[in-house]
């Protein structure tokens, strides 16, 4: 069993992502492997269920030698399958606390086109996994500045 469809994504340092079509192969970086960013992360799929990694299977372990590298010459980008524990229910303000934490923790990606306090006022408001979406899909776009607009 695996993850499919509409899905989040939430990991390590506020990291948030929505993939319409998510897949349990992904790309990821030799440094991100290695550092565990894939396998420390959460997927909340539309159908309510929470999945957390087992395991990678990748073609490089974790070694001093793939770290050394890893963080100094060479960090390709390679194909890794997530192995997943058996998913658990959650309910919609977890995502939402999920979100609202990553808009928090935001260095400029998630408010890059709209005010850190609206996103904030629209994920509070949303009431579902669709309308989430809609929030993220409306928080990827450029918006025109409106009169009161704060960063904070």
């Amino acid at each position: 069993m695996a993850p499919t469809g509409p899905c989040f994504t939430v990991g390590p340092r506020g990291y948030f992502s929505y993939a319409p079509d998510y897949s349990s192969q992904q790309k990821a970086s030799l440094l991100g492997l290695v550092n565990g960013f894939v396998a420390k992360s959460t997927v909340y799929d539309a159908r309510g269920q929470r999945w957390q990694s087992k395991g990678i299977e990748a073609p490089y372990r974790r070694s001093w030698w793939t770290v050394l590298l890893a963080n100094t010459v060479y960090n390709p980008w390679i194909t890794v399958t997530v192995v997943w524990r058996e998913p658990a229910a959650y309910g919609v303000d977890e995502l939402k606390g999920a979100y609202a934490k990553a808009v928090k923790q935001d260095d400029d990606i998630l408010t890059q086109f709209v005010s850190r306090k609206e996103l904030q006022r629209r994920i509070a408001a949303a009431q579902s996994f669709a309308e989430l979406v809609e929030v993220y899909q409306w928080a990827s776009t450029d918006q025109e500045p409106t009169d009161g607009d704060s960063d904070s």
